[in-house]
């Protein structure tokens, strides 16, 4: 499970250019001395979501509230995402959801992020869009109980 940590932050390759690097090291300012997640570190999640039962049943989808999607993806696409807790890539497509005038990931959402991960209602989940890969990262945000 991921820690929400430095491991969690956005990877934006090999490259050791200025910008790069200054993007880098403002993700994961804050958080390389923190004992457990808090809100400071969720920062690093510009999507967020807690799962409901219909975003873990069989229709294998996951629906995302429209404002906070159509700054980062064009909808209607093919998009890869990263899971950082496991270092895995998956694909799903990208799509607007016309009922609820937001968006969705469909395609293999139950089998390679709920079933893989064994997400269950409740949990809360982090994407964010990661521009030097052209992807999302996906973290599933450990909740800690004081």
């Amino acid at each position: 499970m991921c820690s929400c940590t430095f491991s969690c932050a956005p990877s934006f390759g090999s490259s050791s250019s200025t910008k790069k690097r200054k993007l880098s090291n403002k993700a994961n300012v804050g958080s390389r001395n923190k004992k457990f997640k808090n809100d400071d570190d969720d920062e690093v999640w510009k999507i967020k979501k807690v799962l409901e039962k219909s975003n873990i049943g069989t229709m294998s989808r996951l629906i995302l509230r429209r404002e906070m999607e159509e700054e980062f993806v064009l909808p209607w696409s093919f998009v890869q995402i990263w899971d950082v807790d496991t270092k895995s890539k998956h694909s799903l497509v990208f799509k607007r959801w016309v009922p609820s005038r937001s968006y969705v990931f469909i395609g293999n959402w139950i089998k390679d992020f709920v079933a893989r991960r064994g997400l269950r209602k409740g949990d809360e989940i982090g994407f964010q869009w990661n521009p030097f890969k052209n992807s999302f990262d996906f973290c599933n945000i450990p909740i800690f109980v004081n």
